[in-house]
């Protein structure tokens, strides 16, 4: 086990990197995961509103008392200058004037005054406050229209556009396409997401200057000189190679489950894992063929850093892949790193699809391994042909 020792040696001098890619994947996952378990859902927001109503009618009173329920209204008379000053120093968020004519205009089905604008509105700086108070209003006066339309009279379309009912809403899936484990939630799998940037970075920049330095001529002269034959040395430098490859992955596995608050449980959470073992065998592989070319240090660390940000941003590594455009996720299928990141984002809910499509994932991803140890397998047997020398 010679040789077997040497790269452990070997590793002790490269594993600097590791540790500090490691620790800073760590400081940057803890506190995103744990911030994402927070609950986030809507919340109306209170505006402070200046309204000014011109048309002092019944529906224009109805108007105000309706938006006095939900904001702060200001009805003290202003001029443009004080009402600016007030929306600049924050006093005032938006403005409505509601001028004269607007009860008749809002119950008139001509075609000239449909096309009116009802209101004079103002405001200073954009949010989603405010525009969910345009889509709010706007909302109101198509929904007393369509009343008006309908055949009531303008008091009643009235009530009825304010009379809204709080109705609850559940997604229903197909139940052979479900595939959402309350222990393997969107929150978490930011975790799995974002491994797929740090296997590559970690495992290329160790792995591949150990099979670099294994490789060079000094140590491969040593081998010549020793009894251990060329079969053997192969199997060790591969046995390193798994076991360092397995130390770095469950280094990863275990930082994740002190995350997810102990063990993993349910069935995707599992999935997950073994989703993860195959992509850093992939990465392994994928390094063990790169180091054929006996490329340097230096080119072996672009290497990891391209590949791992190339996938990281066009598979969906540091965003759900639904969010990706529909050519890019076209294109990326040709990456391991585009079915690493599907099957997590089938396991935690975010795609559509059946266990039978994780399965798939998983085995185009064993394609790929197969296809580089092939690859590897022909660039080793490609010895260049000695020269002779002619006397």
């Amino acid at each position: 086990m010679q040789v077997f020792n040497l790269f452990f040696k070997v590793t002790r001098s490269k594993i600097g990197i590791g540790i500090l890619y490691t620790v800073i994947f760590f400081a940057i996952c803890f506190p995103m995961v744990n911030a994402s378990e927070e609950k986030i859902d809507f919340e109306d927001t209170s505006l402070n509103l200046y309204v000014r109503d011109e048309d002092q009618s019944e529906a224009s009173k109805a108007l105000v008392a309706l938006l006095d329920e939900k904001h702060d209204i200001t009805t003290t008379e202003m001029d443009n200058q004080q009402l600016m000053d007030a929306m600049y120093y924050s006093v005032i968020d938006y403005s409505l004037v509601i001028p004269k004519g607007y009860e008749k205009q809002l119950g008139s089905t001509d075609k000239a005054d449909l096309e009116k604008e009802l209101f004079e509105e103002f405001h200073l700086r954009d949010s989603y406050a405010t525009a969910m108070m345009n889509v709010y209003l706007q909302e109101y006066i198509r929904n007393t229209r369509m009343n008006v339309a309908m055949g009531d009279d303008i008091a009643t379309a009235i009530k009825k556009s304010a009379d809204r009912e709080e109705v609850d809403v559940s997604v229903v899936q197909d139940p052979e396409e479900e595939m959402y484990d309350e222990n393997f939630t969107t929150k978490f799998a930011w975790f799995f997401r974002l491994l797929l940037y740090i296997m590559i970075a970690v495992i290329m920049s160790m792995l591949g200057p150990i099979l670099i330095t294994m490789n060079g001529e000094e140590q491969r002269k040593r081998i010549e000189c020793s009894r251990t034959t060329v079969s053997s040395y192969v199997t060790q430098v591969f046995m390193g190679s798994a076991v360092l490859v397995l130390a770095v992955w469950l280094v990863f596995i275990a930082g994740g489950a002190a995350m997810y608050g102990g063990m993993y449980t349910g069935q995707n959470s599992w999935l997950a894992v073994l989703n993860s073992f195959i992509f850093a065998l992939f990465v392994a592989m994928f390094t063990i063929f790169i180091s054929t070319f006996k490329p340097s240090s230096t080119v072996m660390s672009m290497v990891a850093q391209v590949m791992g940000l190339g996938m990281a941003f066009l598979c969906g590594g540091f965003m759900p892949q639904n969010m990706l455009g529909e050519g890019v996720r076209t294109v990326t299928k040709i990456l391991p790193g585009f079915w690493y990141e599907r099957a997590n984002d089938l396991l935690c809910g975010d795609q559509k699809g059946s266990l039978s499509d994780v399965w798939i994932c998983f085995a185009v991803q064993g394609g790929f391994i197969l296809l580089f140890l092939i690859l590897t397998i022909i660039k080793s047997s490609m010895h260049p042909k000695a020269k002779v020398k002619k006397k």
